[in-house]
């Protein structure tokens, strides 16, 4: 089922948010679970949908961004996803981050909180929940954006040069000189 937004919240009359603003919505996770049962449910929401597997990978989704929205699965390794949702909040500290702790484990809840989380699920989480606070999100994090004023731009992918483009076409033939290359 998806869950679509109202577009009463979108209005850009109200001056919060358009349909053409793109929030960063972050799903850090190892095996792809989130990202493949969230993104079906949460289609219609004018979201930039971005999965991480690596702190660094983390970072540069985050870096820049007024608002983020972050799911980050703790999974068996409740360590090493602290440490990286302490990053994250030190990147991005306007981001409301979602933490899932699969495995309940004990002061993992607290701990991620008082790290910056905006909410902590133990145990199992069923998609379709997530998908409803995510739902209740989208719209806060697009107003927040809009009122904050900024959130820079992805940089663009670095273009060709030139010669690398007619690489193929001018290929060594024997007895040719290189041809030369700033």
């Amino acid at each position: 089922m998806m869950i679509a937004p109202d577009p009463a919240e979108l209005n850009p009359a109200e001056g919060t948010t358009s349909l053409l603003a793109s929030l960063p919505l972050v799903i850090h996770e190892r095996l792809g679970y989130w990202a493949r049962h969230l993104r079906p449910r949460l289609l219609g929401w004018p979201a930039r949908w971005v999965q991480s597997r690596s702190a660094d990978d983390l970072e540069s989704a985050l870096a820049g961004a007024a608002c983020p929205i972050v799911v980050l699965d703790l999974g068996r390794r409740p360590r090493v996803g602290l440490e990286e949702l302490d990053r994250a909040v030190e990147v991005a500290p306007g981001a409301m981050i979602l933490v899932l702790d699969p495995e309940s484990g004990e002061g993992v809840a607290t701990l991620a909180r008082e790290l910056g989380a905006t909410h902590v699920i133990s145990g199992v989480a069923p998609p379709p929940a997530v998908a409803g606070l995510l739902a209740r999100w989208l719209p806060l994090a697009l107003r927040r954006t809009g009122r904050d004023g900024w959130s820079s731009s992805l940089r663009p992918e670095p273009e060709p040069e030139p010669w690398n483009w007619l690489a193929p076409y001018l290929g060594e033939r024997p007895g040719a000189s290189p041809i030369p290359r700033p």
